[in-house]
């Protein structure tokens, strides 16, 4: 496999992670598609939900931001893409998590955290994210896989592969 071809299956892995996490967040959705061509750009694409605030009796305005719930949901939606990489790495799949590329990532996670007042360690929200994707492991690899093929998936591709059984 090449380098090129690595990176195109880390970078799938690492988006699966974040898009598995944001579609099972209480507060989160899937903003924009993924692409394999975007990774380590610190390209944000979780997005709050009006419907799901609104359902969780959460404030439905960028206001939500500050709860400490929410802002512990986006966190663990950011770290969701290096956990995603390490699972695959564990699973002995030819990828090699690389925490520099993430550093984006873990950065807006502290930032998120510290806005709503809280501590700003990620490594609780990384555990959390390891074991969501753990539980979630057969979709992340899915859209991993057409991911890698695509190089671009929308989020009404992702959609249908999460909500299938």
């Amino acid at each position: 496999m090449s380098d090129s071809d690595h990176r195109g299956l880390e970078a799938a892995f690492h988006h699966a992670g974040h898009a598995v996490a944001a579609h099972l967040s209480k507060y989160h959705v899937l903003a924009l598609p993924l692409r394999t061509d975007a990774w380590g750009s610190g390209e944000v694409t979780a997005a709050l939900s009006r419907r799901k605030l609104i359902a969780a009796d959460k404030i439905a305005t960028a206001a939500a931001r500050i709860d400490p719930e929410v802002a512990e949901s986006i966190a663990v939606i950011l770290c969701a893409g290096l956990a995603s990489e390490k699972i695959a790495a564990e699973r002995r799949l030819p990828v090699t998590p690389d925490p520099a590329r993430s550093s984006g990532d873990l950065a807006m996670a502290r930032a998120e955290l510290r806005a709503a007042g809280l501590p700003d360690d990620t490594a609780p929200h990384e555990t959390a994210a390891s074991a969501l994707l753990a539980l979630h492991w057969l979709h992340v690899a899915t859209i991993a896989e057409r991911l890698v093929v695509a190089e671009e998936l929308s989020a009404a591709e992702i959609a249908a592969v999460l909500e299938s059984a």
